[in-house]
This record gives C-alpha cells, sequence and structure tokens, in this order.
C-alpha cells in the first residue's frame, strides 16, 4: 500500500471518529439541559406552623420568606382553619412546626412528612431536628445582667410551664451565676401554658409577703415579662424592682428605653427561621445535616441547631432595637404586599365573573327586547282600518298507494275560509303593545330611581 493511501486511510478514519464523538457529546448536553430544565420547574412545597402567641412571630417568618424568595420553594403558612381540611398537608415535603394546630402533627404522622421543630418540642412526636435558641446561655446572661444591678436579696424567677423545652436549662444557666452570690435567694414561680393568672397571682402574692426584699424579677418569655411589668406598676415598684426578660421583642425593647425594664435576651428570631428554612430544604434534599448538638427528649436524643444569644441592656439597646424595628417593619410590608396581591387578585376575578354575568344579562335583556319589538311591530295596525278580515286556506294531498308502496293515484283538495274579526279583539291588539311599552317605561324609571337613591 502507497504511502498517499495509507495518510488517506488514517484521516478518513480521524474524520470518522471526530463525527461520532461530536454526536455522543451533543446527545450528552442535550440530555443535561433538559435535566437541568426538569429540576427548575419541580416547586416543593414547605408547611410552617407557628405560634400564634409568639411576640416575634413575623421575624421568625421574614427569615423563612427571605430565603425562600431565593429559590423555587413555596411556603405554606397554616392557621387553624388548616384543622378541618381534609388534607391540609397536601404537597408539603417538610413540616416546620413551633406551635399552632396540633392536628398537623397527626397529619405529619399519618402522611409521613418530616416534621421539623422551631424552639420547642412538640408532643407525642419525634421531630427530624430541632432549632432552638442556646438556653442555657440565655440563662446565664439573664442573671449576669441581674448580678450587675443586685448582689443581695430576693429574686423571683418567673418560670412558666417546667415541662417545656429549654426552662430547666435555663434554670441551670441562672444557677451557674447566681450560685456564687450566697446573699440572694431565688422564689420560683411556676404555672401552667393556659394560666398566666395563677403566676401573677403568685408573684403579687410574695411581693404582698415580702416587703422591701424582693429585689429582682427573671421572666423567661415576654408574656410573663408583660405581666410582671403590669403588677410592678399597680404596686409602683417598677422603679425598685429590677425586672429583666428572658425573650426579646420590639415591645420589650421599648420598656428597656423607658426605663421599666433593665435587660432582655435576644434569641435572634429571624435567624431561627432562616435556619429552619435552610434545614428544611437539606431534608428535602435529603442531605446530612451539619449539626454537632442534640437534646434529649422522650423520644430520644434529637439533633439540635442552637442559635447563639446575647442580652440586651441600655449599653447596645439602640443597635439591637434598630434592628428589630427594621426587621418587624420590612415583615410587615412584605405582609400588607402580600395581602393586597391576594385581594386584587381575589377582586380581578371577581369582576371578571360580574362582567361575563353582566353581559350575559344584557344579551338576555337585547333579545328579550328585539322580540318584544318583533311581536309589536307585527302586531301594528293602521290607524284608519275598521275592518280586518282572515284568509285561512289549507291544502290537502291524499296519495294511493299499492301492495309494493308505489303511488298508483294522487287526490288534493283545497279549502278556503274567509274570517272577519271581531271589534273587540281589533282594540285589545291595538292597546296591548302600547300597555307593554308603558309597563316596560315604568320599570326602567323606577330601577333608575333605585339605584340613584
Amino acid at each position: 500500500m502507497s504511502k498517499r493511501v495509507r495518510s488517506i486511510l488514517v484521516i478518513f478514519s480521524l474524520c470518522l471518529s471526530l463525527t461520532i464523538t461530536g454526536c455522543g457529546l451533543q446527545a450528552l448536553l442535550g440530555n443535561k439541559t433538559k435535566t437541568s430544565s426538569t429540576k427548575k420547574g419541580t416547586e416543593s412545597v414547605i408547611a410552617v406552623s407557628l405560634n400564634e402567641e409568639d411576640p416575634n412571630k413575623l421575624l421568625i417568618t421574614k427569615g423563612i420568606d427571605d430565603l425562600a424568595k431565593k429559590e423555587n420553594v413555596q411556603v405554606k403558612y397554616m392557621d387553624q382553619s388548616a384543622a378541618g381540611k381534609e388534607s391540609p398537608l397536601k404537597g408539603a415535603k417538610v413540616l416546620i412546626y413551633q406551635g399552632g394546630n396540633a392536628s398537623l402533627l397527626k397529619s405529619a404522622e399519618t402522611d409521613k412528612i418530616p416534621v421539623l421543630a422551631l424552639s420547642q418540642l412538640p408532643v407525642g412526636v419525634k421531630p427530624a431536628g430541632i432549632i432552638t435558641p442556646d438556653q442555657e446561655k440565655a440563662g446565664e446572661l439573664m442573671a449576669q445582667t441581674l448580678v450587675s444591678k443586685v448582689a443581695e436579696g430576693q429574686v423571683v424567677i418567673l418560670q412558666g410551664d417546667p415541662n417545656k423545652t429549654g426552662v430547666q436549662e435555663r434554670l441551670a444557666g441562672n444557677k451557674v451565676v447566681l450560685s456564687k452570690y450566697p446573699k440572694i435567694t431565688v422564689q420560683n414561680i411556676v404555672s401552667s401554658p393556659d394560666s398566666e393568672s395563677v403566676a401573677k397571682q403568685g408573684l403579687v402574692d410574695f411581693l404582698q409577703k415580702n416587703p422591701d426584699k424582693v429585689q429582682g424579677i427573671l421572666a423567661y418569655t415576654e408574656k410573663l415579662a408583660v405581666l410582671a411589668n403590669e403588677v410592678l406598676k399597680q404596686a409602683q415598684l417598677d422603679k425598685k424592682i429590677v425586672l429583666i426578660g428572658g425573650q426579646a421583642s420590639v415591645s420589650s425593647l421599648e420598656r428597656i428605653s423607658s426605663g421599666a425594664q433593665v435587660g432582655d435576651i435576644d434569641t435572634s428570631p429571624y435567624l431561627q427561621g432562616a435556619n429552619a428554612y435552610q434545614w428544611a430544604q437539606k431534608i428535602i434534599k435529603k442531605e446530612s445535616q451539619d449539626v454537632n448538638n442534640s437534646i434529649t427528649s422522650e423520644q430520644g436524643e434529637i439533633p439540635a441547631k442552637i442559635i447563639q444569644v446575647k442580652a440586651v441592656t441600655t449599653d447596645n439597646l439602640a443597635v439591637v432595637q434598630k434592628s428589630y424595628t427594621t426587621t418587624l417593619q420590612s415583615a410587615e410590608q412584605d405582609k400588607k404586599q402580600t395581602e393586597q396581591a391576594g385581594q386584587a387578585s381575589k377582586s380581578k376575578n371577581q369582576s371578571k365573573d360580574q362582567g361575563q354575568a353582566k353581559k350575559e344579562n344584557q344579551s338576555e335583556d337585547k333579545s328579550g327586547a328585539s322580540s318584544e319589538g318583533q311581536q309589536a311591530k307585527s302586531s301594528t295596525i293602521p290607524a284608519e282600518v275598521q275592518k280586518v278580515t282572515e284568509r285561512i286556506k289549507t291544502e290537502i294531498t291524499r296519495e294511493y298507494l299499492d301492495a309494493q308502496g308505489k303511488v298508483i293515484g294522487t287526490e288534493k283538495t283545497a279549502n278556503e275560509q274567509v274570517k272577519t274579526v271581531p271589534p273587540e279583539m281589533l282594540k285589545q291588539q291595538t292597546e296591548q303593545p302600547k300597555d307593554a311599552t308603558k309597563d316596560q317605561g315604568d320599570q326602567s324609571a323606577k330601577d333608575k330611581g333605585t339605584q340613584t337613591k
């Protein structure tokens, strides 16, 4: 084989190889593009049930929504009305649960939907994980703020429900600090979730029995802090007894600003929401969780994401207050826009339905008016007519058929009758169109008067 022939064969083989390879790459690229497009079109649904009494509910919502807006994710907020629905969690891939409608937990269990707890461990259900503030650190910071103002005397701790998640950890944090101050004695007042009145009465009784001895109050929640502030104001002790909260909110920060409260704990509600969303996404995508903490519960060890907390005092009040206020205003604006968009969509649909109904009514009215007009037109009789006759002509054709059905003969008969219309009928037919027109005019005027009124 000559050198020239060998060169031609080599070049031909190379071109053929490149052609095949190119087709393969194009097919792979095409498949990749198709897969990405399909993935992009899939929308995940995250159901969220929050505690309606949480003073920072909107801030938590803001943390969730800000991240959800950046991705193709629908966040479905559940309320009490969801209890009556047959499948309230339909389409949801995960449920973020802080509180609210407890029946959602049963629905999640039935539908095998993972539950991610927020702040509180749900009863009777083992969640996939929990997002919670650092409760023990919060207890330490509350006590540290207290001892910066008080070195001896009695201190009341309004801890609320002792069975709630984080309460025992806060108590442990309090003890770490207060145990170093032997001249401080502690009085715990507990209460069930729905009996804050018990805590209020317990505080009133203790203050009355120990006049001038109580130097400080630690209130674990914003609800208990509000209660304590009311009691102190009524007893005119709000300037004498130090009040420290454990759940900062816009309202509690205003109390610090006014001097009615000494300090509080920033539990970072926005970050709680953001972290809950991120964890929920990892559950949906079945990705591993980067958590190194856990909380012991009746259902065993629960993976936990601990959110850092910080003390709020007059030293850093301005910064924290600005952050809370700005975030809350933004959340309220987002909520308002969402509600307006929903109302606009609803109004648009209603207007469309009303327009269609109006169009149909107008069509019916026009058709009716046309029919009446035709009838009136056909019944119109010239004024000079004195007599009317009706000529009625009938024609009958009769066919004769044989056994095979063939026509073998026909016969036609015609009959004609002439009838005079009575004068009374003539008068009645003349007046009917006028009466109908008058009635329509009266009704139209009546309707117009009603609308004007």
